[in-house]
């Protein structure tokens, strides 16, 4: 299993933050895995769309998400089942808790591979998660702040 996970606190109430990760073309501003977005459809506290990533500096397969949102809390995002399950699996989620200075901010990504490829793609990822999620969580600091 790869993961990446950061925390930063962010001058912004929770439910702002969290609208912002819902809508993905505008989150596109602050996580550049977000490279392509074919289509976007919207429900009252859901979005699902499908895109093609841009993981380690390299495009990967189309894919299609689901981002469900807990009110003032968190924002879940899972892949709608496909055959790309029997090899790679993600799991990711943005945390919101009152902090006394803002609101504190938890990312977390995780990536599950079957074997042989974990072999091979969990230590490049969390190589690369390591730093590419703090730099996540900086750019949506910055974003939201200015």
């Amino acid at each position: 299993m790869a993961v990446g996970e950061a925390t930063t606190v962010v001058a912004r109430p929770a439910a702002e933050i969290l609208d912002f990760i819902m809508d993905v073309e505008a989150y596109r501003a602050v996580d550049p895995r977000l490279k392509t977005i074919k289509w976007v459809k919207r429900e009252p506290g859901i979005t699902t769309f499908r895109f093609r990533p841009k993981l380690m500096g390299l495009p990967g397969p189309m894919t299609t998400q689901r981002v469900a949102l807990t009110p003032g809390e968190r924002v879940n995002i899972t892949p709608v089942p496909s055959a790309m399950d029997r090899v790679a699996g993600f799991a990711g989620l943005l945390e919101c808790t009152a902090d006394g200075s803002g609101t504190r901010v938890r990312r977390r990504l995780e990536f599950t591979f079957a074997k042989p490829f974990s072999w091979l793609m969990d230590p490049l990822l969390n190589r690369w998660l390591a730093k590419d999620v703090p730099a996540e969580l900086a750019r949506l600091k910055a974003h939201l702040e200015s």
